[in-house]
C-alpha cells in the first residue's frame, strides 16, 4: 500500500473519530462549561448600582476574551493531536491499521484541524447559550448572545484598508503582499503547531508557542537592527496616500510558504518514524538517525 486511496483514507478517518469520541466529547463538554463559568464570573465581577451586574459594554469584553480562548483551544488541539497515541496500546492499534502513513497522518491532521475547530465553536455557542438562559431566568438580564460578535471579530481579522483616489501599482503590490503574508501566516502557524505536536510528547503547546513568539521577536529585532520596513504609508504632496510594502514584507511573504512546507514535510517525516517505544520527551530520536 504505497498509493493514496480515498476509500481507505475514509475508513481510517472514521476509525480516528470512533476511537477518540469519548475524549472528544469530554473536552467539548468541559470547554462549554468553562465558557459558561467564564462569562458568569466576568459578569458577576462587574456590578453596576443602577443596572444590576450586566453592563452593556461588557458584551464586547466577553466576546474578545472568548475569541482569544477559542483560538487557544484550537492551537492546543493542533499541538496535542498525536498525544492520543502516546501510550503503547493506542499507538500499536493506530500504526497497525491497513492504510498508508499518509492516510493515517492526514486522518489525524484533518481530525484535529476541522473537527476540533468545529467542536471549539460548538462548545463556545453552548456555553454562551447556557449563560443567557441562567442570567435571564435568575437575574432577569437581557437575552444577548456574543456569538455574532465573535464571528464579527474573526471576519474583521482579514487584511482590509481604505484608499483615497485611484489605486496605483504600489498599492496593488501592497494588497498582494499583504494577502500573501496573511494567508501564509495562518498556514505557518498551523504547520508549526502540527510539527510541535508530532515531534514533542510533552509540552508541545508550550514549545510551539515559544517558537512562534521567538520568531516574532526575531522579525522585530531584524526590522529595527537593519531598519527594514514591513508595511508603511506614504503621503504625497497632493494628499494622495500610497500603501507600500517594504523589503521585510516581501521577504516574509516568500519565507512563510517555504517554512510551512518544511514544517509539514518534517511532521510527516517524524510521523513515519513513529515507534512503539520512543523517547520520553520526543517522538523522534535524533541520536539514532
Amino acid at each position: 500500500m504505497n498509493s493514496f486511496d480515498i476509500n481507505r483514507f475514509g475508513k481510517t478517518f472514521r476509525w480516528v473519530l470512533a476511537t477518540n469520541f469519548r475524549n472528544f466529547l469530554a473536552w467539548t463538554l468541559g470547554a462549554a462549561v468553562g465558557v459558561f463559568l467564564m462569562e458568569i464570573i466576568l459578569i458577576a465581577f462587574n456590578v453596576h448600582p443602577d443596572r444590576g451586574n450586566y453592563i452593556s459594554e461588557l458584551r464586547y469584553n466577553i466576546s474578545q476574551i472568548c475569541t482569544i480562548a477559542l483560538m487557544i483551544f484550537v492551537l492546543v488541539a493542533l499541538s496535542t493531536g498525536f498525544s492520543d497515541y502516546s501510550k503503547k496500546p493506542q499507538r500499536e492499534a493506530f500504526l497497525m491499521l491497513p492504510s498508508t502513513n499518509l492516510e493515517k497522518f492526514l486522518s489525524v491532521v484533518i481530525y484535529i484541524t476541522v473537527v476540533w475547530s468545529l467542536a471549539g465553536f460548538l462548545a463556545f455557542a453552548v456555553g454562551d447559550t447556557l449563560r443567557m438562559v441562567v442570567r435571564a431566568l435568575f437575574f432577569r438580564n437581557e437575552w444577548y448572545s456574543v456569538v455574532p460578535r465573535v464571528l464579527e471579530i474573526f471576519s474583521g481579522m482579514k487584511p482590509t484598508f481604505h484608499t483615497t483616489g485611484s489605486i496605483d501599482i504600489s498599492t496593488t503590490s501592497f494588497m498582494v503582499v499583504l494577502s500573501c503574508w496573511y494567508v501564509g501566516f495562518i498556514f505557518w502557524i498551523h504547520s508549526l503547531y502540527i510539527l510541535g505536536g508530532t515531534l514533542m510528547r510533552k509540552y508541545s503547546f508550550v514549545v510551539s508557542s515559544l517558537v512562534a513568539i521567538l520568531s516574532f521577536v526575531l522579525m522585530v529585532w531584524l526590522s529595527r537592527k537593519f531598519e527594514l520596513q514591513m508595511f508603511y504609508v506614504e503621503t504625497l504632496k497632493d494628499g494622495h496616500i500610497l500603501y507600500k510594502a517594504g523589503f521585510l514584507a516581501y521577504a516574509v511573504a516568500v519565507l512563510l510558504p517555504l517554512l510551512t512546507i518544511f514544517n509539514y514535510w518534517a511532521s510527516f517525516h517524524i510521523f513515519k518514524g513513529f515507534q512503539l517505544i520512543t523517547n520520553k520527551w520526543t517522538n523522534y530520536d535524533i541520536l539514532k538517525r
